[in-house]
Formats: structure tokens, sequence, C-alpha cells
């Protein structure tokens, strides 16, 4: 498993690479623009063999992909993943998407046949930058990940007794026009999930920002060492 510079995980393993989001600020593309991972960023790729590192002993939390969007996976490729999932309970795996709507089909498909739930230590987030709706009513997932923050977000329409958590990160790299967050947005959806008992994990990227109101509260998905 690849060490990461996430600092809401231990490590990441990708079995797809290559995303349809079209995200302007994507750093994945950026990598695979550089290292020429797969050929055609927009036509995501399967590694089926990296689903071997799932096999590790060593309990940790693992993001399935940082490289990709779970939603825009074909459905055995979810399958298979999620089977492999199923098989090493030791770990506990992170996944994020823009693409709920597609997520939920894959789903319905994998699991609803069968006991109608995800396993329990897989924890989906649902991606968010801005004020956009999504086009499916956002209820149901384990967390909402704010980053990168480029507006005031108001995170109400997520939140319902699944939500456990709400990461907020501001933009890196050098992009031009690259968005400086305000603190008083943060601030907002800090005050929001604590009238509703959510936890808040700030990056490293909002620590200037914030100040002495930075904070990293318990993750859901936290392993004992």
């Amino acid at each position: 498993m690849k060490q990461t510079k996430i600092d809401w995980c231990d490590c990441t393993v990708n079995p797809v690479v290559g995303c349809q989001n079209g995200c302007k600020y994507c750093y994945g593309e950026k990598i695979n623009c550089r290292f020429q991972i797969i050929k055609d960023w927009r036509h995501p790729e399967y590694f089926a063999d990296r689903l071997k590192q799932f096999d590790s002993k060593k309990p940790k939390s693992v993001f399935i992909d940082s490289m990709s969007d779970i939603g825009c996976w074909r459905q055995e490729w979810f399958d298979e993943v999620m089977a492999k999932i199923v098989a090493n309970p030791q770990h506990r795996y992170i996944a994020l998407t823009k693409r709920l709507g597609e997520l939920t089909k894959r789903e319905q498909a994998r699991f609803y046949k069968t006991a109608n739930i995800r396993p329990f230590n897989l924890f989906v987030g649902v991606s968010v930058t801005n004020n956009v709706p999504f086009a499916v009513q956002p209820l149901g997932v384990d967390f909402l990940s704010v980053e990168p923050i480029l507006e005031a977000v108001d995170i109400m329409p997520y939140i319902d007794k699944a939500l456990k958590l709400v990461i907020v990160g501001a933009e890196t790299g050098n992009r031009k026009g690259k968005v400086i967050p305000q603190k008083k947005w943060i601030d907002t959806i800090v005050e929001t999930a604590d009238l509703h008992g959510i936890n808040v994990f700030m990056k490293e990227s909002l620590r200037k920002i914030m100040g002495n109101d930075f904070r990293q509260d318990t993750l859901p998905w936290e392993v004992r060492k």
C-alpha cells in the first residue's frame, strides 16, 4: 500500500485510474500527465493486480479512489473491489464521489440483492466544492469532503443521521486563479456541524487560515495501530 500525504487516511490503493468529472483543479490528472499512468485521463482504466495489496494483515485506513471517482467505475470493477473489501475486514476503506447517483446504481446492483447494506468497513463520502446541488438527494453518506472549498458552502442539505464527519480543505498547488478560502466560510461549516453533533476534520492547508480555531476531530475510520 502506498503511503500518502493525505492527512485523513494511512495509505492509498487505486485499482482504477482516471476520471470523467473534468475538475480544473484535479491533482490526479496532473499526476497522470507527469507520469503517464494511463493514456487518456478521461477514460478510466482498471488495475486488478492492485487488489492484492488489500491482503496486508496490519489494519489501515485505505483511500481507494484518490486517482478516480468511484461513481465512474464500471459495475464489474466495482463488484471485484467490493468483494475484496469484504474479504479483508481488517482494514477501513474510504471512497469519494461526485457522482452519487451513479454510485447508488452500483450499490443497488451489488448489495441490495443481499443484505441491502454496504460493507461495514467501507465509508463513502460526497465531494463538494461549491453550492451547486446534486442531481440526487445526498443522504445516507458517511462523510462530506468540502475540498477544495471554492466558496461559502451550506452543508445543511447533506445532513442526516448517517453523516459522521465533514472534512474541509483549501486548494493547494499553483493553479492560476486558485481560490484562497475565507475563514468565515469554514467557521459557518463548523457551526452547522457542531449544532448537529458531526465531527470536523480540517486539512493542514487550513492551519494558517484558522489559527487557534484549527481542529482535527476523530475520524470514524481510525484503526488501532
